[in-house]
């Protein structure tokens, strides 16, 4: 079995591609249960947040897994025919030790738009109960996700990489703030009363804004959300007559479809009190909640996840001297498990090792016993026949015992899962195990797989055979 990550996120697709692959958290069990369906996939995790969707899994062959996750990606609801390419594109494969510290990575917030966000670890906790709860995990997959979450916490606990959190929302804010010149005397309306919403609202209470509006789906949500900050709520039928009072919409609703639209607002601009059409809209829902259109109307001023990105490059570099620490730390996890994962490779190998030796020995034995009895015109004894059966087994296990010992002894290195990969494709255990470049059948490498496996070119599902870097095969 091989373990495979494959996905998008905010470093590789625009905001466009990535509200069409989220997976409602409502939908994950299906989605899930669909995934692992197949002789392919046997074990497998979702993350899907505003700022990526990846799929973490254990695979029978790197190609087929690659196939089976794009397949999955594009088969989700949002995605059309016309997006095939712009999925293959964006698509980002890691495999093995690179799949192990890119989740670790992702779970310290050191892949994320902000640096240091606090959310992201609580997001990776809920993937891995949601696959715990579809039945999609397995062995790997659990020590993979429950050391992921163990690094994450490590990394909040021992560095400051979180000091001065900011988030998403917070950065959001920033961005609004900037634009406006202040929030003094300003009118915010947030529209979402989850994790994002409730984190905008602190952030605008902190920086003194009194005129605070939330408008939920859940009308219950809304008012409890609005209590905190002693703002005031209203129902989602009123969202319109509120945006003619706001100079500020922070909008964390993401959902199936557009909360805000081009007309709406149109309307709502008319209605306005003051008779300005001044508004700054930041939207950090995905799917967006805020029709894109809106943006080209005069005196709206519209920013989206992809713009919270460039914000966020400035609250990076202040963190970035314990984001070295943290790196640190992953590291040192990443080996763990993988000196843990080895270990669990090697046993299996080493079985299979023998009975493929054991199997040879048989076919030999047989072609041996049958040319002997040829030659003496008369079948071989029980005990005649006994020697040979010796004499082969003897060899196998002389010549094994070298590779076994080495095997066993490599187990707790790191890297070496280096040697069992290659004692498996030595011994033809596997076709392509991961590490290996991928290879044309008269030997060719692909110089851009850099060290990480890839399928041959041809099949259709090489992350490298792209129009702008194509598969050298």
């Amino acid at each position: 079995m091989m373990l495979l990550s494959a996905g998008v996120s905010h470093a590789s697709a625009s905001v466009e591609l990535r509200e069409k692959l989220v997976v409602p958290s409502e939908k994950l069990n299906v989605a899930l249960e669909c995934l692992v369906s197949n002789d392919v996939v046997s074990e497998a995790v979702v993350l899907s947040t505003c700022n990526r969707t990846e799929v973490y899994a254990t695979v029978v062959t790197v190609t087929d897994g690659i196939r089976a996750i794009f397949d999955f990606l594009q088969g989700l609801p949002g995605m059309k025919d016309a997006d095939t390419e712009a999925l293959a594109q964006a698509l980002v494969v890691k495999q093995g030790p690179g799949a192990v510290e890119h989740l670790f990575r992702v779970a310290s917030s050191l892949d994320s738009i902000v640096l240091g966000e606090a959310q992201i670890i609580g997001q990776v906790r809920r993937a891995f109960a949601a696959a715990e709860s579809a039945g999609a995990v397995g062995e790997v997959t659990r020590r993979l996700f429950r050391s992921a979450l163990e690094v994450g916490k490590r990394v909040r606990d021992q560095t400051a990489i979180g000091c001065r959190s900011v988030s998403i929302s917070t950065a959001a804010v920033q961005l609004a703030e900037r634009e406006l010149g202040t929030l003094d005397g300003r009118r915010a309306l947030v529209v979402g009363a989850g994790e994002m919403g409730m984190l905008a609202l602190g952030y605008l209470k902190e920086r003194g804004v009194e005129n605070i509006t939330v408008v939920n789906r859940t009308f219950k949500r809304a008012r409890e959300a609005a209590a905190r900050v002693g703002g005031k709520s209203v129902k989602i039928d009123q969202l319109e007559k509120e945006l003619a009072r706001a100079d500020l919409v922070v909008a964390c609703a993401g959902g199936e479809e557009l909360l805000v639209t081009r007309a709406m607002m149109s309307r709502s601009l008319k209605k306005r009190i003051d008779g300005s059409h001044r508004l700054v809209t930041v939207d950090v829902g995905m799917p967006r909640a805020v029709d894109p259109e809106c943006a080209r109307m005069e005196g709206i001023v519209c920013f989206d996840l992809d713009d919270i990105g460039a914000e966020a490059a400035g609250n990076a570099r202040i963190r970035a001297a314990e984001s070295v620490r943290a790196e640190a730390l992953v590291a040192e996890q990443v080996d763990d498990f993988l000196s843990w994962m080895q270990e669990q490779v090697v046993t299996p190998t080493v079985k299979q090792m023998h009975g493929k030796a054991r199997d040879v020995c048989e076919l030999e034995v047989a072609r041996a016993a049958k040319a002997l009895a040829a030659l003496r015109e008369g079948a071989l004894s029980d005990g005649e026949r006994a020697v040979l059966d010796s004499l082969a087994n003897a060899v196998a296990k002389k010549l094994l015992h070298g590779p076994t010992a080495r095997l066993r002894k490599q187990a707790s290195d790191p890297d070496a899962y280096r040697y069992t990969e290659a004692a498996r494709y030595l011994f033809g255990l596997d076709a392509y195990p991961q590490g290996f470049s991928c290879r044309s059948d008269d030997g060719r490498m692909c110089r851009l797989s850099s060290g990480s496996a890839c399928a041959r070119r041809g099949c259709g599902a090489c992350p490298h055979d792209r129009k702008d870097a194509p598969c050298l095969v």
